[in-house]
């Protein structure tokens, strides 16, 4: 044999014929990623031949995979590749790619399949203003700060420290997605003696459910005995694109003066300011503070003792552009409805400082602008729920008309709108859920008929046989035709009757059909958020994640949606 394998050599041929091969490991990856979180760290892959050291090439393949790369995508083996995603502003979903690793000896390339799963925020809690500053003499009025949900339903608690001059009212309470929860600070100034160094306190708002960044907040509180502090209350425009001409700001509180000035925090040079009142004034912001993109703080100040305000932020911001359009419950991109609560997900599409619904002139309606940031939807202005800088929750407006291809614009300030499209039908119901994912857990109250208390639904605290089960539902359409105008309505916590959807929605649980005693607005929330009340069925089952599925003429909720029973 020996002499067998020289005479092969000796012609020139191989004595076994063995394909190279190569490998890689681990043979595939996983990210996961939330927004507001870091992006994830890179993972390595080993890469290597069976024998010497081939040069290698690696690609991206898949359809919008140029949230993955994989360096170095060329040199010798073996190597280590590092792979990366960056998902800012993907909606929330999950998304394939794969990493192709071809060697130049071998035919057959190495797969490496990559999944990136982007889960939805955790849901944002919001408060109106960080600041409240009250001063006496007379004794000033009540103040409120309003709080906020970006997603799903949150549980809130107030606590006052060093201040046994000041009240909160209510204490605790739970946050409803597109409504708002008022909490109203009263102080007494009574035998509090006057000095030049303002009384302090702090409000202390905590929900544990919301974002790590958020779910801890503080209202500072002031109360000044006979100071002249000056306050800013709004600023006008809040937004103002790159590069612009000197823009002039219109600013409202209390207490200027005629030697009030205005100014930029870190800026010695005061802003060219005029005096309109002891309310208003206005202030010019120079060009060459706009050749950056940014926030500018603005600051108004009196001569001693009056001191300067707080400051309120002004965007420098760049043009938007809409990457997604999903319904607010669901998460789910498809058509929407009249009345339907919609996110816009996106690039640069709203204020750098968080804003929430308003109703700047107390008329029942929610604002259509609200820090210089405006949307329509075909044409129409639509209410604003949220904005920040990647995401805004509007209402499509009930004058829309049905169709496809409406066109939805996002206009900042002065800087060019941003477009997408979308496909208005009569429905479009979407559940929201605990999580603000649009799957799992539903956002739900028990109500007990044996107790007459409520209760959050979960795994640990079931519903049973008999009670009643509230749930929360955009994408109903138009169906309170006796309302008018209806477009950004907030319904009244006092009105004698409510409209209701007719026919009633159907509702079943485990597959059970359930009684609806209920579906119609949300007192004190924007019509287009609905509450429906179904009576847990017989047959249901029992369980941590029973499925229920509501249905509105032919169009039904999205499915994984779920309810603790037992």
């Amino acid at each position: 044999m020996r002499h067998l394998l020289s005479f092969f050599v000796f012609l020139g041929l191989p004595a076994l014929l063995q394909a190279q091969t190569f490998t890689a490991l681990p043979v595939s990856l996983t990210f996961s990623y939330q927004p507001g979180n870091a992006l994830p760290a890179a993972q390595t892959v080993a890469v290597k031949a069976s024998s010497g050291t081939p040069n290698y090439t690696a690609v991206i393949t898949g359809a919008n995979s140029l949230w993955l790369s994989a360096t170095p995508d060329k040199g010798k083996l073996p190597a280590t590749l590092a792979v990366r995603v960056n998902p800012t502003s993907l909606a929330v979903g999950t998304y394939m790619a794969t990493v192709v690793v071809t060697m130049t000896t071998s035919v057959t390339p190495v797969n490496i399949p990559v999944t990136l799963n982007v889960t939805a925020p955790l849901p944002v809690l919001s408060i109106g203003s960080t600041t409240l500053a009250f001063s006496s003499p007379p004794v000033p009025p009540n103040q409120t700060v309003k709080l906020s949900t970006t997603g799903s339903p949150l549980s809130f608690s107030v606590a006052i420290a060093g201040a046994s001059w000041m009240q909160v009212s209510p204490m605790n309470g739970v946050l409803l997605p597109g409504s708002q929860t008022a909490i109203t600070v009263t102080v007494d100034p009574t035998g509090l003696v006057p000095q030049t160094a303002a009384y302090t306190g702090k409000i202390t708002i905590l929900a544990p459910g919301a974002t790590p960044a958020s779910k801890q907040q503080t209202v500072s509180v002031t109360l000044t005995i006979s100071s002249m502090t000056p306050a800013i209350t709004s600023v006008w425009p809040s937004s103002i694109p790159l590069n612009a001409q000197a823009t002039t700001l219109t600013i409202r509180g209390s207490n200027f003066y005629a030697a009030s000035v205005a100014s930029v925090t870190g800026i010695a040079t005061p802003l060219v300011t005029n005096v309109l009142g002891s309310d208003v004034l206005t202030a010019v912001i120079p060009s060459t503070m706009l050749n950056m993109a940014g926030t500018l703080n603005v600051v108004v100040s009196n001569p001693a003792p009056g001191g300067s305000s707080s400051s309120s932020p002004v965007a420098v911001g760049a043009s938007p552009t809409i990457q997604a359009v999903v319904n607010a419950a669901s998460m789910q991109a498809g058509t929407v409805a009249l009345g339907e609560l919609v996110t816009l997900f996106g690039n640069n599409i709203g204020p750098t400082t968080p804003v929430v619904l308003t109703d700047a002139n107390m008329d029942g309606f929610a604002d259509t602008t609200i820090a210089s940031t405006s949307v329509t939807v075909d044409g129409i202005a639509a209410p604003l729920i949220y904005a920040s800088q990647n995401q805004i929750t509007v209402q499509v407006p009930y004058e829309a008309t049905l169709g496809a291809g409406k066109v939805i614009s996002v206009s900042q300030g002065a800087s060019p709108p941003s477009t997408a499209t979308v496909t208005i039908g009569a429905h479009a119901p979407g559940l929201f859920t605990a999580d603000g994912s649009g799957a799992g857990q539903l956002a739900a109250l028990n109500f007990s008929v044996a107790t007459s208390l409520y209760s959050i639904n979960s795994s640990s605290s079931a519903a049973k046989t008999g009670d009643t089960v509230l749930l929360y539902l955009t994408g109903e359409g138009d169906y309170a035709i006796t309302i008018s105008p209806r477009t950004g309505y907030l319904v009244p916590a006092n009105l004698p009757t409510y409209p209701q959807l007719s026919p009633l929605p159907t509702v079943t649980i485990g597959g059970a059909a359930a009684v609806v005693n209920y579906a119609g607005p949300v007192p004190g929330s924007i019509l287009g958020l609905i509450q429906i009340n179904a009576v847990v069925p017989a047959g249901a089952g029992t369980g941590a994640a029973i499925p229920v599925v509501v249905a509105i003429s032919a169009s039904a909720t999205q499915a994984g949606t779920t309810l603790g029973l037992k």
